[in-house]
Order: C-alpha cells, then sequence, then structure tokens
C-alpha cells in the first residue's frame, strides 16, 4: 500500500504515513518508521513539504505554498518537491491518495 513504483506527477495528492513518528529536534525534523527502525532528518523546506502531504493538496499546489514561503523560483521549488515526494514514496513515508 505505501510502495510507488512510479514517478510522482505534480497532478497526484500524497498523504503521510500514519505509523511514522515526528519529532521535532533542535532545527531539523526527524521521522522514524517504528517498523524498520529508519529514520530522516528534515530541513525547514522538506519538514513544510512533510505537513503539506495531507492527501488534499496536488504536488504543484503544495510547490505553489512552498514558494509563497521560500524565497526561489517556482520551476526549481516545483522540480526539488517533486524529487523530495518522489523520496518519501520510496521510503513509505508517503501514499498517494485517490
Amino acid at each position: 500500500m505505501w510502495k510507488v513504483d512510479d514517478p510522482v506527477n505534480k497532478a497526484e495528492r500524497f498523504e503521510r504515513n500514519p505509523r511514522i513518528l515526528v519529532q521535532q529536534v533542535s532545527d531539523q525534523t526527524v521521522l522514524l518508521n517504528p517498523l524498520d527502525g529508519r529514520y530522516f532528518a528534515l530541513d525547514d523546506v522538506g519538514t513544510r513539504v512533510w505537513e503539506l502531504c495531507d492527501g488534499k493538496l496536488t504536488v504543484s499546489e503544495i510547490a505553489a505554498r512552498v514558494q509563497d514561503e521560500f524565497d526561489a523560483p517556482l520551476s526549481e521549488i516545483e522540480n526539488d518537491v517533486l524529487e523530495l515526494v518522489n523520496e518519501f514514496c520510496d521510503e513509505e513515508l508517503v501514499a498517494s491518495t485517490p
């Protein structure tokens, strides 16, 4: 259910895996998958993308929100968000919603 084999596209929506534990540590957000013990540290932008993966927003909408909050060109942010969401999918941190 949580594994995505195809690359993410901008029109997809993603939701966070409810089994992932989240903790704020200093200036990073740490995600822990308790099933396999893997953990991931996110910076401010990664944390914001994680938060916006609520199952309601498309990847394009997430990129637009991030662009409003951080100073960078939308095309660059969109590419970075696509790459990050792909990584989230590969690590079973998020899944595509219907």
